[in-house]
């Protein structure tokens, strides 16, 4: 019994170190040899999002390098803008641009390193998801949300446009306090008659006129988590989350959540490798990885529903009840895509002018 144990024992073994040879083949291997460390990155995710990386790309870069990966969690660029601009001394060896306008912006300002072609493989990426400076990654959808259990049927809501009828849906409204990849004003002049076509550049009169329509309704959120919260509960029963959020809380907990694609808007968020980082080396693996681990994408995907340009991979490959949640095919076109060019050149005028709206009672 003892001996047939040990070759039960031997086999697994083998199994499991088969696997970390498989991973291991991610990377070349002279690069795999020259990173090492820890890797401080600047998560602009966090909450579930955050969640399925370190269960998957995050999880299998670590395992394959042996670099230690921390977390610093910020909603949005300001952190590092400042950062950047007051020459301090810089924490993060890479990082996530929430969408490609805050990439944009810290690209032509010299913010961000030239990603080395020797490390990250471009020729596995979409010809849009990349430039020199950055890679794409999981394309979002910023879609009208609402909670099926207080509409349903004929009676919920189609676009993004009625976040604004508070008559045909009465209750509040859950929004993100922050102008940018929130569809904060863009929902309002979409509902106030602006076509899509005409939607930039943004006119803020116009905007702030139709959000005075509802700004007692609105409950504002600050991350992805609370959004959720807010939307399952019923405190909101209509808002704006973020797809791959819904479809995570759809799956595993049951939410009673639906979107509508019809006028919501989408972006990408961006990888890139900070001027000044401490492990740029790393910084640079870490995102080559990204790239290289398709079995890592197909997992992650599965569990938050933001795909990255992998040339090759398809809504497809991560199976038919994923599909429907991916920036793709019908889905993208009846969103809109943010304009990234606009919030590059305009984004520190936006978000003065909001901040000073919400203060306004």
């Amino acid at each position: 019994m003892t001996s047939l144990k040990a070759l039960a024992c031997a086999l697994l073994c083998s199994v499991g170190a088969l696997s970390v040879a498989l991973a291991a083949d991610v990377l070349p291997n002279d690069l795999r040899d020259k990173v090492k460390g820890e890797l401080v990155w600047h998560d602009a995710s966090g909450g579930a999002t955050t969640r399925a990386r370190d269960e998957t790309t995050n999880k299998n870069f670590a395992a394959e390098t042996g670099v230690t990966i921390k977390s610093d969690f910020n909603a949005d660029t300001t952190k590092f803008f400042a950062a950047e601009d007051s020459g301090a001394q810089i924490p993060w060896s890479l990082i996530e641009f929430p969408t490609k306008g805050d990439f944009i912006r810290a690209r032509d300002a010299g913010f961000v390193e030239k990603l080395d072609p020797s490390i990250v493989d471009f020729s596995k990426l979409d010809k849009d998801a990349y430039d020199d400076y950055g890679v794409d990654v999981m394309r979002y959808g910023i879609v009208l949300t609402y909670n099926t259990e207080k509409f349903s049927g004929a009676s919920a809501p189609t676009s993004l446009r009625d976040l604004y009828d508070l008559a045909k849906f009465p209750g509040k409204r859950c929004m993100f306090k922050y102008p940018q990849f929130g569809a904060v004003l863009e929902s309002a002049l979409l509902a106030d008659g602006v076509s899509r076509e005409k939607l930039y550049p943004l006119d803020l009169d116009k905007a702030f006129a139709k959000l005075d329509s509802i700004k007692s309704d609105i409950l504002w959120w600050s991350n992805g988590d609370d959004a959720i919260r807010l939307l399952s509960s019923g405190e909101c029963s209509i808002g704006v989350a973020w797809s791959g959020r819904v479809y995570n809380a759809v799956k595993n907990d049951k939410s009673p959540l639906a979107i509508a694609w019809q006028d919501s808007l989408y972006s990408s968020a961006v990888y890139a490798v900070p001027k000044g980082a401490p492990n740029a080396i790393a910084g640079q693996a870490m995102i080559a990885h990204f790239i290289a681990d398709t079995e890592g994408q197909k997992a992650l995907v599965k569990k938050i529903t933001y795909a990255t340009g992998i040339a090759g991979l398809s809504p497809a490959d991560y199976g038919e009840d994923v599909a429907a949640w991916i920036v793709a095919g019908d889905n993208a076109k009846k969103a809109i895509l943010e304009n990234a060019d606009y919030y590059a050149k305009n984004l520190p005028d936006v978000v003065d002018r909001f901040n000073r709206w919400v203060a306004l009672n």
